[in-house]
């Protein structure tokens, strides 16, 4: 018997005329997550996908990349047996025969292979007549909650079978989506904002604004080892560092204190703007929660967003705190979020921030500055971050 993954995928099945470079794109992603040595190849069947595993496969590991590939819907680790029904209950029972007899059990079936003599229904009381058998009457058949699930599949050249169905996170692959700039921190929730917007299948960029030498590099460390975890779902990523503390201070020293907020952020929609044009990338991400902080009020965001002509993406917008949390211990970067850093937002802070902006105010206090220039001379200092797929 030979040992396969077999994976399911749902809203991939859905896209039409689309639906081949949907799943191209998601068999070229689960080979990238797959250690090469432990498959021998990854071929699409009809409604799932199958890879075979060779002898010396890490199952762990291929459990833990496989669940982090966006667009599996669910996976589970079987055999692959022939197609002939024969042949498949007795590789099942080569397989339970050594395992204690379970009080309840059932058969799942499902025939993808038309062609095949029986249906799903006849091959799961086929199998399900042949296991009770061997049970000698031990286990009853539970159709609700039974303690042993046989699920077998009919494909098209194969027949396969496992006990055990794993979640994945289901989304649409990464690259089917086209290309987003994320404004990423060391934060809890930017990260977040960039692995949402990863499972609905785009692939981020990253664009990090630090302070130093004003501040420690702590902020650039941490956002480099939060993208190095994010990497483990999009394999290959690319990321911006733009020095920002020589534009907050020429903001601090001409701005009336309450506005250096709002101008703050209008420099970095601006900035990120720039760099998302020669990436050719058409839509930035944030990682904006409403009314979380001052910034993110309904008149800052409208007033913030006014200085770009970029769609801004925020999938964290109607997300609690603790939502945002969640997904952060799940993934893996709630710890390093949780280390002790200062980025930018902490420089040069006003003790009373504007929280109901007017553009017409701030475009008022805009005009003391050169922004161009001052933008231009950030560009000019960009360090760029690489992890290859």
């Amino acid at each position: 018997m030979e040992r396969v993954i077999i994976i399911h995928y749902h809203e991939v099945a859905l896209k039409g005329n689309n639906r081949d470079f949907f799943e191209n794109t998601l068999i070229e992603n689960i080979k990238k997550s797959l250690v090469r040595e432990d498959y021998s190849v990854v071929e699409k069947r009809y409604g799932s996908i199958i890879a075979h595993l060779n002898e010396s496969a890490d199952e762990e590991l291929a459990r833990s990349r496989i669940k982090k590939v966006f667009g599996v819907a669910n996976f589970a680790f079987g055999f692959a047996s022939k197609l002939d029904l024969a042949t498949l209950k007795n590789d099942i029972w080569a397989h339970l025969k050594e395992n204690p007899i379970p009080r309840t059990f059932r058969v799942t079936a499902k025939r993808s292979n038309k062609n095949f003599p029986k249906n799903s229904q006849e091959v799961a009381v086929d199998v399900g007549s042949f296991l009770y058998e061997k049970f000698e009457g031990m286990a009853k058949v539970d159709l609700k909650d039974p303690k042993l699930n046989c699920f077998c599949e009919i494909g098209e050249r194969n027949s396969f079978f496992y006990f055990k169905k794993e979640k994945g996170y289901a989304g649409l692959p990464v690259g089917t989506a086209g290309k987003v700039l994320s404004l990423i921190s060391s934060g809890f929730d930017s990260p977040i904002a960039s692995w949402k917007m990863m499972r609905r299948g785009a692939k981020v960029v990253y664009l990090h604004f630090h302070s130093y030498p004003y501040t420690t590099k702590a902020s650039v460390e941490n956002v480099k080892a939060i993208i190095k975890k994010l990497d483990e779902y999009q394999f290959g990523s690319k990321a911006y560092f733009v020095p920002f503390a020589e534009i907050q201070k020429e903001i601090s020293v001409k701005v009336h204190a309450s506005q250096r907020v709002i101008l703050y952020r209008r420099f970095m929609l601006r900035i990120a703007e720039r760099i998302a044009k020669k990436e050719g990338i058409k839509a930035l991400v944030t990682g904006d929660s409403l009314a979380q902080v001052a910034s993110q009020t309904l008149d800052n965001i409208f007033v913030i967003s006014q200085a770009v002509s970029m769609p801004i993406l925020r999938p964290l917008i109607g997300d609690n705190k603790n939502d945002i949390i969640d997904i952060a211990t799940e993934i893996g970067t709630y710890e390093i979020s949780s280390q002790p850093y200062e980025d930018c937002c902490s420089l040069f802070m006003p003790s009373s921030p504007e929280t109901h902006g007017k553009l017409d105010m701030v475009l008022q206090e805009e005009k003391k500055l050169d922004i161009e220039s001052m933008i231009n001379d950030a560009l000019n200092n960009v360090e760029i971050f690489k992890i290859d797929d």
